[in-house]
């Protein structure tokens, strides 16, 4: 067999829509050991609740999203999935834009989010794509999407907010960090890459991609072992150099 292997796009498109039509709160693992089989249904609210733990999401939300954000935004989400970040940020905006590779996880969160009437829904398969859109974003944030990305995706996906942010424009990404003590100690006890696991780089990797645009980096997230996601990855809010 000499057949090509599906690269990061196409394996990302295929593994998150049969993840996305398959997806049952009664049967997907749980990340949080702490969740019990009885709270197993009051706890996952959304596809993705599963991954990480919860509580830790609300102190990334009030750090790296909502000071960036106001009601006049015009607010893009790379990888909405299932809507757990959507969800918190939709009705804080003017407009929002889910972004998603996968049609089933459009067409769940249309579901998530159908009482809202400021919401887009753009289906794509190359990050090249979003230039096309009549729009420039005050604000576009990735939560949770980029550790599954490879590094040219990454810097494919960096060169498009470049050119989507306005002049003024703020952006909010997340990725691994192998020099995180917890990042450390997954990439240690991970055989090797595919989307459906993390794709490790360091906060330097991240540092020279950005200097290669007019982006620069106006605040990073430092280690804390009271939250998973500070403690394994990089957070990091870019803006627009003028």
């Amino acid at each position: 067999m000499d057949d090509k292997p599906l690269n990061n796009i196409d394996f990302n498109i295929k593994l998150w829509n049969s993840y996305s039509k398959n997806w049952d709160k009664k049967k997907v693992f749980l990340e949080n050991p702490n969740i019990s089989e009885s709270e197993r249904d009051n706890y996952l609210k959304y596809l993705g609740d599963e991954w990480g733990t919860i509580s830790d999401i609300p102190p990334i939300i009030n750090e790296f999203i909502y000071p960036y954000i106001t009601i006049d935004s015009i607010t893009m989400e790379i990888g909405t999935g299932g809507g757990r970040i959507a969800t918190k940020v939709v009705d804080k905006v003017k407009e929002f834009y889910c972004i998603d590779v996968s049609i089933e996880m459009l067409t769940r969160v249309k579901t998530v989010l159908n009482n809202y009437t400021n919401v887009n829904y753009v289906l794509i398969k190359e990050p090249e794509s979003l230039t096309k859109l009549d729009v420039k974003f005050d604000f576009i944030f990735s939560f949770d999407v980029f550790v599954h990305l490879d590094l040219h995706m990454i810097w494919r996906y960096l060169k498009v907010i470049d050119k989507i942010l306005k002049d003024d424009g703020v952006a909010f990404l997340h990725t691994t960090n192998l020099k995180a003590p917890d990042g450390w100690e997954r990439f240690s006890k991970q055989k090797e890459y595919n989307p459906a696991t993390h794709y490790f780089i360091t906060p330097e990797m991240i540092d020279t991609l950005i200097k290669h645009t007019e982006l620069e980096i106006i605040k990073s997230s430092n280690f804390d072992k009271n939250n998973l996601y500070l403690n394994r990855d990089y957070l990091f809010v870019l803006k627009k150099t003028l």
